[in-house]
Formats: structure tokens, C-alpha cells, sequence
């Protein structure tokens, strides 16, 4: 009888073109070298006495001490965390509210209002501004309409707690979406014990249900906040008129308007703003491990007995319908009407002053042409090739043995909470000391896709992460004793499975991007415009109807790919069986 080897039983391993070992390097150096290496320059030219671009110069902290010695700094400091505070706290309690009343309670339509409050933020942040500032600024139609003709005081968004409104709005759903996971981790046995012992829906809610949300709640508050400070369009289209200047827009200006720019004292504000941001990650990291404790889960899932409003169910229906045409609907209808008629005003009908100019605009200038094109290229590459590399880092990240693999998810989540302007900086003076290379992308739209790419690449991470998670390992393990590699077993069984998630991962991105500009403010030069850019730039000088317009198309174009992909692709932003 002869004894069976495992070499008889089990085919040997075959051997990839690109070994294992050579993939987990190189993407791990990649990432580091995407997400750190713009930083590195920006750090150095914070400690230069000249600008890069300028030959000679030693190691010294003036910009620092010109910096702090400037008095207009902690002032855009102190609007800043007033307006990032207020903007929390409107978004998160807002946000709480509609999860729970979505989540917990019987209100009507409550699938619908769900989805519905999510729009905010998949649309362009920069053309929901403009949408305010038409019918909400100083001068806008129904600004004008309630002051001339009702005579009644309206909410100035050009103030500091106007802004915060108005960013509140677009973040709501941040915190919608956090706590809305937790309650639907959570078991509902507790609330169910209280009111079989005869509590009121009030008190449950109070005593029960909003306790096991303070770790989401933090959570949110946290990631809201570095957002806000990190806004850029708010302070430059709402607050310049009414001369109020955050952090963003005091690196902005001094970067762009200055008689002589400071690349130093702008390098060197841009570094404490990302130390700020840096140290909110690592603090919301900290809560995000905490929030486990807090929240109780049951063994077997059910279905949660909803809370009964009784009479307050239809007036609290139209409490967030009324809310959703006012934040969503009204904006998107002023941008709309600014894109076709002379002028918007409650004197004239609109129909009275139609036109097809600021269309025709878009037509017939060069820069607008460009912007729309350069923009759909940027988007339509950036997302195919974010997608493919993020997959790749996430299986290293989270199906791979290597040595380094625990440092990349949080190196793949850093850039969100990174400030746009920050990273378009860093691109800045990565691309201007690297060369002949530096000097192409610098001249091309490739230059902004990059940084658009790694500015946005934590989404496409958020997306397929928990798509992995579900994928047992024992797949791996099966693919390995048959023979394959690591690669061939990624490439063979895990990334089919990870399909729906690779589809919602790119809708997603290509939404992202074309809507993105911060980044870019720093980047673009004749020739590479982006849509976002323009937009800003044109509206700043004055021109208001074409730069409706443009928004329109932005809208236009973000509506149709999230409803191509949520009609052929199942993609969901809330949850659901491939949510993103």
C-alpha cells in the first residue's frame, strides 16, 4: 500500500506573472505616495523663506510667525469655528430627527422621505449655493418677495448663521445616514419593553432611543465639523459680499487676489488647518470604536415595532416634506429660472424675460465648452481608474497578509478629511518639483483628475468595504488549497463578487468628480478648465446667468448617471442589499 503525498493530493500553487508580494508593495507605495507625498512640498514650503519655484532659500519659520502675526487670520479662524459649529449643530439634530422619525416611527411615506433626504448631498454642492443665493440672497426672488411685498423679515444667508443654514442643508444627510445605521443595528426589545409598560412614544424616544444614539451622534458631529471648516464655496460666494472671510477663502484670497502672493504664509495656514483635520480623524476614529458599546444588538434580527404618532403623523409628514422642497426643490427651481430669463425678480413674471443667452453662452465660449468637456473626461477616467486601484488597495487592506495592510485603511479614509483646498496646494508643489513630469501634468487635465481622484477615492473605499466584509474568507482559503495565488484567487472569486459594489463604487466616483472643484482652484490655468472652477471664477467676476447654467448641466448630469445606476445596478445610498 502506498502512502499518498500531499504533493499528489493538492496541485502546486502557479505562479503569477507579478508575485503577491511585488502587488502588496507597490499598492501600499502608491497610496502612501498619492496621499502623503502632496503634503511632504506643502509642509517644506511652509518652512522656506521663498517659494519653491524660486531657486536658493533655507529652512526658517517666518511664514509661521508672518502668519500668526496677522490679526485677519484669527479672525477667518474664529468665523470659521462659529460657522462649523453652528452648522454641526443644526445638521446632526436635524439629521437624529428625520433618522428616528424614518426608523422608529409610523410616519407616513417614511421609505420615500428616506431616500428623498439623501439628495443634498449627491447633487453639486456649488450649484446648491447659487440656487440659494437666487432665491435667498440679498436682492433674491423671494428674498425680495417677502420684503417688498409681504414685509416680512427673511433669514440673511450672508451672515454667519445664514451660511451655516445653508451648509447645514448639505450635510444633514452625513448625519441622517450615521444615525439611521445605528438604529437599524440596534435591538428595538428595550423600547418595546417601555412601552408595554405603558411609556408615552415621547418618553421612549428621549429616555431610550436617543441614549444609544450618542455615539452615533458624536460620530457624525465629528465628521461634520471638519467638513465645515473645510467649506470653500459658502465663504467665497455668500460671505465676501458681506466681508466675512473663513480660513479657506483667507488662503484662497491671499493666494489669488494678493498684490504680491504669499506661498508661504498660505503653505503654512494650509498646514494648521490640516493638522485640525487630522486631529478630528484620529478623534472620530477613537469615537468610531467606541460606538460598539453603546448600542444594543440582538442575536437575531426582527421586525422593529414602530412607535404610533397618532395624531402628530401627518403634520410631522409635512413638517420634512416642507423641508426637503425648501432646502432641495426651491434652490434647484431658482437656478433653473436664473438660467432662462434676464433676470429674476418678483416685478416681472418670469415668462416675460425668457431667453436662450446664458445657454447660448455655454455654446459659443471657449472656457464654458471646455469646462463641460474636460470635466466629463475627468470624471469618466478618474472613476474607471479610482475604482479599479481602490478594489486592488482594499483587498490588500483586508485579504492579504501583509505586513503594512492595517495602515491603509485609514491612509484611504485620510483625504475626505482633508480640506479640497489643502490637497489642490499639494498638488501644487508636488507637480512643481518633480520635473519634466510635474510640468505635464501641470499643463493638462490629467494634473486635476489626480487630485480630484485621491480627494474622492475614500468614497469608493466606503462603498466596497462592507461589500468585502460579507465575502467569507473561506473563499480565499479554498482558492489557495486548489492551487491559485493570492492574485488569481482575488481575481477569479473575490472581485466577481465584488461587482455590484465596483458599479455603485464607480457612479459614485464619476458623480463626485464632476462636481468637485476645490482642488482645482489651484490647478486649472487656460486650457484645463473644469466646470466647478469656472463656475466659481465667472461668478465671482459678475456673471451670474451663464453660471446658472453650467449649474443646470451639473444637476442635469448628476441626476441621470445616479438614476442610470440605481435603475441597472441596484445602487443604493441608504442600505439595501449593494447600498453604498
Amino acid at each position: 500500500m502506498t502512502a499518498t503525498s500531499y504533493e499528489q493530493t493538492f496541485p502546486r500553487p502557479r505562479r503569477s506573472l507579478v508575485p503577491a508580494w511585488a502587488l502588496h508593495w507597490g499598492t501600499w507605495l502608491l497610496v502612501v505616495a498619492l496621499i502623503v507625498g502632496p503634503l511632504v512640498p506643502l509642509l517644506y514650503a511652509s518652512l522656506r523663506d521663498r517659494p519653491l519655484y524660486e531657486a536658493g532659500g533655507v529652512l526658517t519659520v517666518q511664514p509661521y510667525r508672518e502668519l500668526f502675526g496677522d490679526s485677519a487670520f484669527w479672525h477667518a479662524w474664529g468665523n470659521t469655528l462659529a460657522f462649523a459649529s453652528l452648522t454641526t449643530l443644526m445638521a446632526v439634530l436635524g439629521g437624529a430627527l428625520v433618522a428616528i422619525l424614518v426608523t422608529r416611527t409610523d410616519i407616513a411615506g417614511r421609505k420615500t422621505l428616506g431616500r428623498l433626504i439623501l439628495l443634498p448631498i449627491l447633487l453639486p454642492s456649488l450649484g446648491m449655493v447659487l440656487g440659494w443665493l437666487v432665491i435667498w440672497g440679498p436682492g433674491g426672488y423671494l428674498t425680495a418677495m417677502f420684503n417688498d411685498r409681504l414685509h416680512l423679515p427673511t433669514l440673511p444667508i450672508d451672515t454667519i448663521p445664514g451660511m451655516a443654514l445653508v451648509e447645514a442643508t448639505r450635510l444633514l444627510p452625513i448625519a441622517y445616514l450615521t444615525c439611521q445605521a445605528a438604529l437599524s443595528r440596534a435591538d428595538s426589545s428595550l423600547e418595546d419593553a417601555a412601552r408595554s409598560a405603558g411609556a408615552r412614544p415621547v418618553r421612549v424616544l428621549s429616555n431610550i432611543t436617543i441614549p444609544m444614539l450618542r455615539p452615533a451622534l458624536l460620530n457624525a458631529a465629528t465628521l461634520i465639523f471638519t467638513l465645515s471648516i473645510a467649506a470653500l464655496g459658502i465663504p467665497l460666494l455668500l460671505g465676501t459680499s458681506n466681508n466675512i472671510v473663513f480660513v479657506s477663502s483667507y488662503l484662497y484670497n491671499t493666494w489669488t487676489n494678493a498684490t504680491t502672493p504669499d506661498p508661504g504664509s498660505v503653505s503654512a495656514g494650509a498646514v494648521m488647518m490640516l493638522l485640525v483635520a487630522t486631529a478630528l480623524l484620529v478623534l472620530r476614529n477613537r469615537l468610531l470604536g467606541a460606538e460598539a458599546r453603546f448600542v444594543s444588538v440582538g442575536g437575531k434580527s426582527g421586525r422593529q415595532a414602530l412607535l404610533r404618532l397618532r395624531s402628530a403623523r401627518w403634520p410631522l409628514t409635512g413638517l420634512v416634506a416642507f423641508y426637503l422642497v425648501f432646502t432641495t426643490l426651491v434652490p434647484i427651481i431658482g437656478l433653473a429660472l436664473m438660467s432662462v430669463v434676464v433676470v429674476l425678480t418678483p416685478l416681472v413674471a418670469p415668462w416675460e424675460l425668457l431667453t436662450s443667452a446664458h445657454w447660448q453662452v455655454l455654446l459659443d465660449d471657449d472656457t464654458f465648452r471646455r469646462s463641460i468637456r474636460n470635466s466629463a473626461v475627468i470624471a469618466l477616467v478618474g472613476a474607471l481608474l479610482t475604482t479599479a486601484f481602490v478594489a486592488l488597495a482594499t483587498l490588500v487592506a483586508h485579504r492579504s497578509g501583509f505586513r503594512f495592510r492595517r495602515t491603509l485603511p485609514f491612509l484611504m479614509l485620510y483625504p475626505r478629511a482633508t480640506p479640497g483646498i489643502i490637497i489642490g496646494i499639494g498638488f501644487f508643489w508636488a507637480y512643481l518639483i518633480t520635473g519634466a513630469f510635474g510640468d505635464y501634468m501641470r499643463g493638462s487635465i490629467w494634473g486635476i483628475m489626480l487630485a480630484f481622484c485621491v480627494r474622492n477615492l475614500p468614497l469608493a473605499y466606503i462603498v466596497m468595504y462592507p461589500t468585502l466584509a460579507r465575502i467569507g474568507e473561506e473563499l480565499d482559503r479554498a482558492g489557495r488549497a486548489a492551487g491559485a495565488g493570492w492574485w488569481r484567487t482575488s481575481r477569479s472569486i473575490v472581485l466577481p463578487l465584488l461587482k455590484p459594489a465596483l458599479f455603485a463604487s464607480f457612479i459614485l466616483m464619476f458623480v463626485e468628480i464632476i462636481n468637485d472643484y476645490d482642488p482645482a482652484v489651484f490647478l486649472v490655468k487656460p486650457g484645463t478648465e473644469v466646470m466647478g472652477a469656472t463656475m466659481l471664477a465667472q461668478f465671482i467676476q459678475g456673471t451670474v446667468g451663464p453660471v446658472s447654467a453650467l449649474a443646470m448641466v451639473q444637476v442635469v448630469i448628476t441626476v441621470v448617471v445616479l438614476s442610470i445606476g440605481a435603475k441597472l445596478f441596484k445602487i443604493g445610498v441608504s442600505g439595501g442589499e449593494h447600498g453604498a
